[in-house]
C-alpha cells in the first residue's frame, strides 16, 4: 500500500493494519539487505497497533467487502467519518448504529436502520456473528 497524498483521507482500521503490514515486510526485506534505519519505539507502537488491530474485526476484512458496503451505502449519503465507523465498527444493533451516525432521527427511520443492519451484516460478516443462546436453549434478545 502507497500512501499518495498525506492526510488527504482518513483511513479505516483495515487500511492501517494493511499499511503497517506492508511496511513490517518491507522492513524485514531491508534487515536482510543490511539497512536497519527504524527507531526501537516506532517498532513497538507499530507491534502494539498491529496486535490491537489483529484481535479487532478489521483483521477479517477484505478490499471487496468494504468496496461492497461503500456501494451498498451510497443511496444513504453517509459521510466519510460515519462509513469509516461503521467500517471500524461493524455495528450489529441499533443503538450502536444510531450513535455512529450524526442525527439519526432526522436523516433516517427505523426502517432504514433496520436496513443498513442487513447490509453490514451481509458485507461485513463477523465471526461471532451467531446468536447467543442462554441456558434454555433459546436465543437472548428475542422478545425478552
Amino acid at each position: 500500500m502507497e500512501i499518495i497524498k498525506a492526510d488527504s483521507a482518513m483511513l479505516s482500521n483495515y487500511e492501517v493494519l494493511a499499511l503497517l503490514n506492508d511496511q513490517k515486510a518491507q522492513r524485514q526485506a531491508n534487515e536482510v539487505a543490511g539497512t536497519r534505519e527504524v527507531a526501537e519505539n516506532l517498532r513497538t507502537i507499530e507491534f502494539e497497533v498491529q496486535k490491537y488491530l489483529g484481535a479487532s474485526p478489521c483483521s477479517t476484512q477484505s478490499p471487496e467487502q468494504i468496496a461492497a458496503l461503500r456501494k451498498a451505502f451510497e443511496g444513504y449519503k453517509l459521510v466519510k467519518a460515519e462509513l469509516a465507523q461503521i467500517l471500524n465498527l461493524r455495528p450489529r444493533t441499533p443503538v450502536e448504529l444510531i450513535l455512529i451516525i450524526e442525527e439519526f432521527e432526522e436523516r433516517f427511520t427505523l426502517e432504514d436502520c433496520t436496513r443498513m443492519l442487513q447490509i453490514i451484516a451481509e458485507a461485513l460478516p463477523r465471526v461471532d456473528d451467531v446468536p447467543m443462546e442462554d441456558v434454555d436453549g433459546e436465543e437472548q434478545g428475542a422478545d425478552a
